[in-house]
């Protein structure tokens, strides 16, 4: 796969998932969308992980990974096209579907296929194209929020769900040209045995794995979380969008600079400091008061917890180099990371209504510094099988 067309597929994909959410206060109003329906329809596009990350892996394997991304791409289209289209609840429901399914399908692939991409995982460079490929996520998702409410305020929503539809269509047919133009070692040719139950037993993987979920546990609730705390320091509501900026510029930032590091640096040695020096901001950003320490802390916070992205799917990819099982590693890793995603925000919303917000962000610290102790035990079987005491 031509190595600019993925990561334009990453800016399209966040971009458009980041921007479907923001169609509700206006669909919401000419439609009479109850709150507690948004809510639902908010969800709908984050649950799908959990039901599509293994069978996806599963498609990719045998018909190719753009073949799979471009169909993704084209029920993105499909979504915005029904939203444009609708005039209830229902419709509006099966359009935030599509939009879930083409989210569903996209990161176990895409993932899967940065690795697969390198054919040769060792060449030095993995940690870089890992954190490039995730940092394009996150400039979709800056650029279209940033655009859709302009083009809504031009026109309308439904004609802004048209454009969305057609660019979509646009870039379907890009993608469809260029896997049949696409020959490289992402191309798959017959049948692969995608979740062979070796993966199960290969330990460099389930620790990998172990630490991507629990490193997903402790920090994707920080955003969703930020804002009350912030609100109980007595914060003006009015500077609560630079502090979430700062936060997303740090992600940017992070997935760069640390995708980089990755490369030059023990991957196992950065995440393990890189989780403890989260632990450490977790604790300090629950205690402290002054205006310019939390928005600093949050920009680190940003920094780190998407930092240690490109360092979880490098690991990832290591684990499994020369078993020809990409695609089931991330099959695998991205259902149990949608899991811990979803079950994070109850289990935390139950934590900070019981004892408040600021044991939300001692608790997200605990689990921080717990996903340390699965890279540790990573660290010692990499040791052992290079011979290493």
């Amino acid at each position: 796969m031509n190595r600019f067309l993925l990561p334009a597929l990453h800016l399209f994909n966040d971009g458009y998932l980041a921007a479907m959410p923001l169609f509700l206060p206006f669909m919401a109003k000419d439609l009479g969308i109850s709150l507690s329906m948004v809510g639902l329809l908010g969800s709908l596009l984050s649950f799908s992980g959990i039901i599509l990350a293994l069978p996806a892996g599963m498609v990719a394997a045998r018909f190719g990974a753009t073949r799979v991304l471009s169909y993704a791409v084209l029920l993105y289209g499909l979504g915005f096209l029904v939203l444009g289209l609708s005039s209830g609840l229902l419709v509006v429901i099966l359009g935030f579907l599509l939009g879930s399914f083409a989210f569903g399908v996209f990161h176990p692939v895409a993932f899967s296929a940065v690795a697969r991409d390198a054919c040769d995982v060792r060449d030095g460079g993995l940690g870089r194209r890992m954190g490039t490929f995730a940092a394009t996520g996150d400039i979709g998702r800056i650029g279209f929020a940033a655009t859709i409410t302009v083009l809504i305020a031009w026109s309308s929503w439904r004609m802004t769900a048209f454009l969305y539809a057609l660019i979509a269509a646009f870039v379907f047919c890009i993608c469809i040209v260029s896997s049949r133009k696409d020959r490289g070692c992402l191309v798959v040719t017959g049948r692969r045995k995608v979740l062979d139950f070796s993966l199960f037993r290969n330990k460099r993987f389930l620790m990998a794995n172990f630490a991507s979920v629990l490193d997903a546990f402790a920090n994707s609730s920080l955003f969703i979380f930020l804002p009350f705390l912030l609100t109980f320091r007595g914060i003006d509501a009015v500077l609560m969008g630079s502090f979430t900026g700062v936060f997303f510029v740090g992600n940017l930032l992070g997935k760069v600079v640390i995708g980089l590091l990755a490369d030059r640096v023990g991957r196992n040695r950065l995440f393990i400091i890189g989780e403890l020096c989260v632990a450490v901001f977790l604790v300090l950003l629950s205690q402290v008061q002054n205006l310019f320490l939390i928005m600093g802390i949050a920009f680190l916070l940003g920094f780190l917890t998407k930092g240690a992205v490109p360092i979880t799917n490098t690991m990832i990819a290591e684990a499994v180099a020369g078993t020809e099982g990409y695609e089931g590693a991330y099959s695998v890793n991205s259902f149990t990371m949608s899991i811990a995603s979803t079950a994070a925000p109850l289990v935390f919303g139950v934590i900070a209504g019981t004892f408040g917000i600021q044991t939300v962000f001692i608790a997200c610290a605990v689990m921080a510094a717990s996903a340390t102790v699965p890279a540790v035990v990573l660290s010692r079987l990499v040791r052992k099988e290079n011979g290493l005491p």
